[in-house]
């Protein structure tokens, strides 16, 4: 490698050319830098130089690669962490869309194999809350930091044995993912107004991830014939909050697909969760009254019941109130016929 113009041109072919020659060549001479950790001082000066988006996708490739697959020192891991977080922060808003994923994704990577070897790894939430007391690109920025967050922590990784995952999503659950939760919803509710912004998306995406989390190890929640959510008991007071239940009925009205249908899912995941979160039959009965009040509504209304997606995912609600309350679908059709 001579130059910068020389890597770059390198890169074009590795996702431009249409000569399988060619293309392997440059994918031969390039690999070095996912390879070889005397290279990741290279990835960063590409970024931080390049001004082709394949050099930059090529550099984050690479170094995500590099994180994965080899025994970085602890200090070299912090050191590309807290590069990437000052990179997005200063370089993120200018930056395409997959480049940002792809760079997002490398942070969460390497905070989920970074964990447990120093505290610095589990800041990365409240890094992501700098960015949303900022402008739009940043707060989009932090939202998906934090989506990708969950998806990280909450799969598999195969250079990880089973039991380090699950020592990581656990401890991840315990100190992070109700927080994230709240960001999430304080972040529906400062966006309410926004109806149908990629922001709301975002935000809803979150929640979702949240309410879908493998909080048992069991793998099975997230699958569409999942049965209760055993969701911890820290998540009671949170659960129980009229406004909780609310937002994602008020975000049903006023949206349609994909926001519509996913407000949908989260409250079936609301209706699924494990009976013994509440104290009391009295409790319980206060947050099935709240449920079965918004479905009630939305059968009287109607509204937004002929989009395939959204009837998909209210049907499925109607089946969580027979299979977790123990409550007759027909028991809703007579109580919306009456009014």
């Amino acid at each position: 490698m001579e130059n910068l113009a020389q890597f770059e041109a390198l890169c074009e072919r590795v996702y431009n050319s249409q000569d399988s020659a060619e293309r392997a060549h440059a994918e031969n001479t390039l690999k070095c830098f996912s390879m070889n950790s005397n290279y990741i001082a290279q990835c960063q000066y590409i970024l931080d130089n390049a001004a082709t988006p394949y050099a930059l996708m090529l550099a984050s490739s690479s170094l995500l690669k590099q994180v994965t697959e080899q025994r970085l020192s602890l200090q070299l891991r912090l050191d590309i962490r807290n590069y990437l977080i000052n990179y997005l922060a200063t370089r993120g808003p200018e930056l395409e869309s997959f480049l940002i994923g792809s760079l997002i994704q490398l942070l969460c990577r390497i905070t989920k194999l970074g964990w447990f070897d120093d505290d610095s790894f589990r800041e990365v939430v409240k890094e992501s809350m700098s960015f949303l007391s900022q402008a739009t690109v940043h707060y989009a920025i932090g939202l998906k930091i934090l989506n990708q967050l969950i998806c990280e922590m909450n799969q598999p990784n195969p250079v990880q044995p089973s039991t380090h995952h699950r020592r990581v999503a656990c401890s991840f659950r315990d100190q992070s993912l109700l927080q994230i939760l709240q960001i999430s919803l304080t972040a529906l509710s400062q966006l309410k107004t926004d109806v149908g912004s990629k922001l709301q998306e975002l935000a809803l995406s979150l929640a979702l991830k949240c309410l879908s989390y493998d909080f048992m190890g069991t793998s099975d929640e997230s699958s569409d014939d999942f049965g209760t959510i055993q969701i911890p008991s820290s998540w009671k007071p949170i659960i129980e909050e009229p406004s909780t239940l609310q937002i994602f009925f008020d975000y049903y009205a006023v949206n349609v697909p994909p926001i519509s249908s996913e407000a949908l899912e989260c409250l079936v995941r609301l209706a699924s969760i494990r009976r013994s979160v509440f104290t009391n039959e009295a409790e319980r009965l206060k947050y099935l009254g709240l449920l079965m009040k918004g479905t009630k509504e939305i059968l009287q209304t109607g509204i937004g019941l002929a989009d395939h997606e959204n009837y998909h995912e209210f049907c499925r609600l109607l089946g969580r109130f027979k299979i977790n309350y123990q409550v007759r679908v027909s028991l809703l059709t007579r109580l919306s016929c009456k009014q």
